[in-house]
C-alpha cells in the first residue's frame, strides 16, 4: 500500500511539474531534448516563442534560432524569426484562417540540427479551458490538436 501511495505521489509531482497550464502567455509548451518553449500566436497573428527554464520561468533568447513552415491547403509558407525582448517573434503574420499545420524548427545554437514540432493550428477558443484550441489543456485535447 505504501509503495502504491509513493507511486501516486511521484506521478502527481511529475504531472504537476510538466503542466501544460504553466505557459506564461497561455500558449502551447513545446518540449524535446533540452528544449522547452512556449508557442503563442499574438493578436497580430505573429508567432512568439519564449524559452522556459526548469520552473517554467522565461529565459533570454540567447543563441537559440527558430524557423517555421506553415502548410495551408496546397501552399507552404516559410516564417523567419527575430529576437524581440525575451522572445523570438515571426517576421510575418500567419495566413488568414486556421485548420492548418505549422512545423516549428528550433535549435539551441547556430549550426545545431533543429528539432521539429508539429502543431495543428486552430485559433478558436476551447469551450472548457478558454484557451485557443492549439494550446488547449483539456482531457479531450492532444495538447492542441483538435
Amino acid at each position: 500500500m505504501k509503495k502504491m501511495l509513493r507511486m501516486y505521489a511521484a506521478l502527481g509531482f511529475l504531472l504537476a511539474s510538466t503542466s501544460w497550464a504553466d505557459a506564461p502567455h497561455g500558449g502551447r509548451i513545446l518540449e524535446s531534448d533540452g528544449i522547452r518553449a512556449e508557442f503563442f500566436v499574438n493578436e497580430a497573428r505573429e508567432v512568439e516563442l519564449r524559452f522556459l527554464g526548469d520552473e517554467h520561468e522565461v529565459e533570454s533568447v540567447g543563441e537559440r534560432r527558430a524557423s517555421a513552415i506553415v502548410v495551408h491547403a496546397s501552399e507552404r509558407t516559410e516564417l523567419s524569426f527575430e529576437a524581440k525582448g525575451d522572445a523570438l517573434v515571426s517576421t510575418a503574420a500567419l495566413p488568414d484562417g486556421d485548420g492548418y499545420t505549422i512545423v516549428v524548427r528550433i535549435a539551441t545554437r547556430e549550426g545545431e540540427k533543429p528539432r521539429n514540432f508539429r502543431i495543428a493550428y486552430h485559433a478558436e477558443a476551447c469551450d472548457e479551458c478558454n484557451r485557443p484550441e492549439y494550446a488547449c489543456i483539456c482531457e479531450h485535447s492532444e495538447h492542441g490538436g483538435h
